[in-house]
């Protein structure tokens, strides 16, 4: 909901050279799974004519992180304006993902763990080699608790937007009623004067908007989540044996593993309205697709319709479809709860 706006000004402005990226986490690129199509940015980037690109599979270069070299994709360092479009997420190990850890997806594949040697220093040096030139995060709905992927859905209703990632951040943790003294990354940003004291005492004046959980790391993340142990899982000995089975449903149950892979993707052939609905129930599916569909339709299973499944997710007991969710149903199992209850 905040991509296709941000293309469609692109291409209202006339620019015609924008590439649409991204660079999915390590489990996710390591197992295989298309997350452009599963995203159904892929239709995206061919409705408005834009360049779609998967920062692991790019040319690398590498770049210097406080504790060594990392590969990172020569798109990002060679790119006139990046335009930052990060989530407003809680995160078991540095506190918040928002704008400046965002651009870990600019490092190819695994070179990703290299940042998790010394996480909070990296990223700020990540945000010194890498000049965002506008920041908008997306907090239409955000996640507290356990995120980036296994926390909680929490629906927010705003859009952020900046220039400083550090001061957009720091801005973000007050919204999110958190204390940014227990978010490391920024307390090193503001010791480089990222964050000046003005800035300080200006966003100390801001009143948070909604009490997000924090995503407090537990012993077997600590021990679980570090780059010996991921090394092992990544492994072409082991790597089989945590991609698929008993093992990585008992990690994921332990909460150590943030994502239960589901390899295959939705197919979906049609979606609709069910039949005999109430005028109140139709009422209820038009404010859905205003609120939740991405391109704004007026009715479900229109033409141009993605098949993302946002109006099937919120208003489930009114919208049917024919077709396989696969991958999508382990979602609704998971986020359905909450989500249905917009």
């Amino acid at each position: 909901r905040v991509i296709i706006p941000v293309l469609r000004e692109l291409k209202n402005r006339d620019y015609t050279n924008v590439t649409l990226a991204d660079g999915p986490n390590c489990g996710i690129h390591h197992v295989g799974i298309d997350v452009f199509s599963r995203l159904c940015l892929d239709q995206v980037a061919k409705m408005f004519n834009v360049k779609l690109m998967n920062f692991n599979f790019d040319e690398g270069v590498l770049v210097g992180l406080t504790t060594g070299k990392a590969e990172m994709a020569k798109t990002c360092l060679d790119a006139d304006f990046i335009i930052n479009l990060p989530k407003l997420k809680t995160h078991v190990e540095t506190g918040i993902t928002v704008a400046c850890k965002n651009l870990l997806g600019c490092f190819k594949g695994t070179e990703k763990r290299k940042m998790h040697d010394n996480l909070p220093r990296n990223i700020v040096r990540l945000n010194e080699i890498i000049k965002t030139d506008l920041i908008i995060v997306d907090g239409l709905i955000g996640m507290e608790g356990r995120g980036p992927g296994d926390g909680t859905p929490k629906k927010v209703g705003v859009v952020i937007s900046g220039h400083n990632p550090f001061v957009v951040d720091f801005l973000c943790s007050k919204l999110m009623s958190l204390n940014y003294k227990k978010i490391p990354f920024l307390k090193i940003a503001i010791k480089k004067n990222y964050i000046s004291l003005e800035d300080i005492n200006y966003l100390n004046q801001v009143n948070a908007i909604s009490k997000f959980k924090p995503g407090n790391k537990t012993i077997l993340d600590r021990i679980l989540l570090n780059n010996f142990f991921i090394g092992i899982r990544f492994s072409k000995a082991f790597e089989k044996l945590f991609n698929k089975g008993f093992l990585p449903w008992i990690l994921f149950k332990m909460k150590v593993k943030q994502d239960k892979y589901i390899f295959e993707d939705r197919d979906i052939k049609k979606i609709y309205e069910k039949k005999n609905l109430s005028v109140s129930d139709k009422k209820k599916i038009k404010k859905c697709l205003d609120v939740y569909c991405p391109l704004g339709m007026k009715k479900t299973g229109s033409e141009k319709c993605l098949k993302c499944m946002y109006c099937y997710q919120v208003a489930p007991d009114l919208i049917e479809f024919d077709g396989d969710l696969n991958a999508f149903e382990m979602q609704m199992d998971r986020f359905g709860e909450y989500t249905k209850k917009w």
